[in-house]
């Protein structure tokens, strides 16, 4: 019987997960759930923390924070919002250890959340399938020259602000206001191509 349980909990999708887990609070099926996400999340610390023990100890932390937080928030779409709680996880711990450190000489992925504030995606984070995918750069094909340089390398090649800025000779504050400017002007345009976006980004 139990190992029939285990079978069925697996085959179900992560929305079947979360309400099972939420009305039951049953340890084996969050872990199940979660399983199915692991590797996303140990690299999603990785290029936090870049460092296996630790990206290894913040996988085993974030599970610990999931068995609160699933049952008390209203959950969607399980994996893009693991990721936000992933990455907020990282965040925290980077913000607790390294407040000293100025924006400039932060990660490009410490820098990110820092701009945009915790919880915030990119849509590359949140747009999925191969449709939106398509939408996605195509919008960005159509973006400002400076606009579409900065989002690229920013996202894309992973670049900090000051190295986006070093590279194509601009100040900072304007590699800031190419990001920023350009991330809304992707939101219109997906919105005008039917993609649906969401507040978080």
């Amino acid at each position: 019987m139990l190992k029939f349980f285990r079978k069925n909990i697996a085959e179900k999708s992560d929305e079947e997960l979360v309400l099972l887990y939420q009305r039951g609070g049953d340890l084996e099926v969050l872990g199940t759930l979660y399983e199915r996400y692991v590797e996303l999340v140990y690299g999603v610390s990785l290029k936090f923390f870049k460092e296996k023990t630790k990206s290894e100890d913040a996988v085993m932390a974030i599970f610990e924070t999931l068995v609160e937080k699933v049952r008390t928030q209203e959950i969607r779409q399980f994996r893009p919002w693991l990721h936000v709680v992933a990455k907020n996880h990282c965040l925290m711990q980077l913000r607790k250890k390294n407040h000293t450190i100025s924006f400039d000489e932060m990660t490009p992925a410490t820098q990110a959340e820092v701009v945009y504030s915790a919880g915030v995606l990119h849509p590359v984070d949140v747009l999925e399938d191969e449709p939106q995918q398509v939408a996605l750069k195509n919008c960005i094909e159509k973006l400002p020259e400076q606009q579409r340089h900065c989002v690229e390398q920013f996202y894309y090649e992973d670049k900090s602000y000051k190295e986006i800025a070093d590279m194509n000779g601009e100040a900072l504050g304007l590699v800031r206001s190419n990001i920023q400017n350009g991330r809304r002007n992707l939101r219109i345009c997906l919105e005008k191509s039917g993609v649906r976006t969401s507040s978080d980004w």
